[in-house]
This record gives C-alpha cells, sequence and structure tokens, in this order.
C-alpha cells in the first residue's frame, strides 16, 4: 500500500481520537456544572385545594427546588420541620396540585370580615342577646364552646272527663316551666363587637350579644329558640368535644324534686298496710290541687 495512504489514515483516526475526547470533555464539564447548581426544599400542594379549606396535615409536602430559581413568597424548608407546620390557615384561593404555595394565599385575620373568614364551609354565623347570667357572667370568650339551654313555658291542659286521672299525671310532672338543651358544643365567633380575644384584658366584661357558628338546622333551632324562650349558655371546658344524643327526661318546674313521687309511695304503703280502699289522693302544686 502506497504510504502516503497510510500517512492520511493515521491522521484521520488520530483526529477523531481527539475529536472524541474533546467531545466527552465537553460533556462532562457541562453536566458537572449542574449537578453542582445547589437545591432546596419548598412548600406545594399535595393536591388540589378548594378556597375556604382549612389547611391540614397532608395538604401540604415538600418539593427540591434549585436555589437560582427560588421566587419571591416561596415557603422554604428549615431544618427538620413538616410541611404541615409551615403553613396553617384558610385559602382565599384556589390552589392546584404541585403548584407552590404561598403565605398570601391564606385569608388575614386582621383584614376583611373576620367572622366570615373563619367560618367553616356550610356554616353560618348568627347572633344571640345575652346578659350577665345567661352568659356565665362574661366568662365566655371568642373561641371557647358552649351548650345552648333553652327555657320555656308550657300549658298542658287534660280534659277529666275523657282521660280520667290525665290531669293529675301532667300536674306531678309538669306546673309550668320546662328546660332544654337544643344545641351542643357550639363555637363563640365572638362578643359584641369583638372577634378576637385580648390577651391584655383580664377584666371580665358582660356582653350584650354572643355570635355563634350554627349549621343551617342549627340556626333553625336557635332562632326558634330565642322566640320560645329565654336562651342560657353552658361553658363547656377546654378539650370537652362530646356530644350526647339526648337520653334524659326533660327538666320540669315539677320534676325539679321528688316530694310528689314520695307522697305517692307513701299512699301506695298505706293503702296497702291498713286497707284503704280509695284511689283519690289529693297533691297540691303551689296553689293549684288536683285528684
Amino acid at each position: 500500500m502506497n504510504k502516503n495512504i497510510l500517512i492520511v489514515l493515521g491522521g484521520a483516526v488520530l483526529a477523531a481520537v481527539l475529536v472524541a475526547v474533546l467531545v466527552q470533555v465537553s460533556l462532562g464539564g457541562k453536566k458537572g456544572g449542574s449537578t453542582s447548581s445547589e437545591m432546596v426544599e419548598v412548600l406545594v400542594a399535595s393536591d388540589d385545594l378548594k378556597v375556604g379549606q382549612e389547611l391540614k396535615e397532608g395538604d401540604l409536602r415538600w418539593q427540591e427546588w434549585p436555589k437560582s430559581a427560588m421566587f419571591r413568597g416561596a415557603i422554604q424548608r428549615e431544618d427538620e420541620q413538616e410541611a404541615h407546620e409551615a403553613l396553617t390557615g384558610r385559602l382565599r384561593r384556589d390552589v392546584a396540585k404541585d403548584e407552590a404555595v404561598l403565605k398570601s394565599f391564606l385569608l388575614r385575620e386582621s383584614s376583611g370580615n373576620f367572622v366570615a373568614n373563619s367560618l367553616e364551609p356550610g356554616m353560618r354565623a348568627m347572633a344571640i342577646k345575652v346578659e350577665a347570667k345567661t352568659m356565665v357572667g362574661g366568662f365566655i370568650k371568642p373561641g371557647d364552646f358552649v351548650d345552648v339551654v333553652m327555657t320555656y313555658k308550657l300549658e298542658i291542659k287534660a280534659d277529666k272527663n275523657e282521660a280520667p286521672g290525665l290531669q293529675a299525671l301532667v300536674n306531678m310532672n309538669v306546673d309550668k316551666w320546662a328546660t332544654e338543651t337544643i344545641l351542643q358544643r357550639v363555637k363563640v365567633l365572638a362578643i359584641d363587637q369583638m372577634a378576637e380575644q385580648d390577651d391584655d384584658k383580664d377584666k371580665v366584661e358582660v356582653a350584650k350579644t354572643v355570635t355563634l357558628a350554627v349549621d343551617a338546622q342549627q340556626a333553625e333551632r336557635l332562632a326558634l329558640g330565642s322566640e320560645f324562650g329565654k336562651i342560657t349558655l353552658a361553658l363547656r371546658a377546654v378539650g370537652d368535644d362530646v356530644v350526647r344524643e339526648r337520653a334524659w327526661p326533660t327538666v320540669t318546674d315539677a320534676r325539679m324534686t321528688h316530694i310528689d313521687d314520695e307522697i305517692l309511695q307513701q299512699y301506695r304503703t298505706m293503702s296497702t298496710d291498713t286497707g284503704i280502699k280509695r284511689n283519690v289522693v289529693r297533691i297540691y302544686n303551689g296553689t293549684s290541687g288536683s285528684k
């Protein structure tokens, strides 16, 4: 083979090797440059979040983010901070899945209608008139939970001719007054015009109105109860979230004492011991009497 051809082929091979080395070095340098970029963790939504939704554990997560691409308002992870610890509150706008969540997305308690902002979806704010004796002497504060007790007048008439003994039975159980718990564990939103508790004030102040958070059906019960009788608020202990099904008799004025039951029991004993055959006993409740 011609020597010149061999020289040309050798030069071509050498040139190809040099080009390959240069390309490898060039690509290696770019790769090293991209991995050297510092990464941080940014708070994003784990799923689609709706306006008005209260942020809870599982709604947010941490997402790796190039530090060079950080933007204003982004919430960056500090040490081993959990996602649900970084941001709490209620959303003022919808947030898409994997979208970065900013503090500006939350409703601010100090602006706008705080009472409306603090309501859960489906809840209503309803105010009732109160007095010192109906609101625990002024010790109820915004954020507390109460039971709503209604006291009302009750009148039951029974025809003795149609139902003998029914009127006596009525008189033994109720004279005029009755009371019932109509709502349990209702949150207090505001006292008068104050929707936030002033921790610097230790003085107890008696309010004129209390605003409660209720659902639509509870709002109807509260509205009717306010017209039907007198409303009293019973303050619950901190952390007491037990709501019981009503399984006890209605409290009435005649049932507040058991003297009627004692008299009836004594009469039955006397009837058995002495042989009395009459089945009539006269019971006086206040100034009225019945057989």
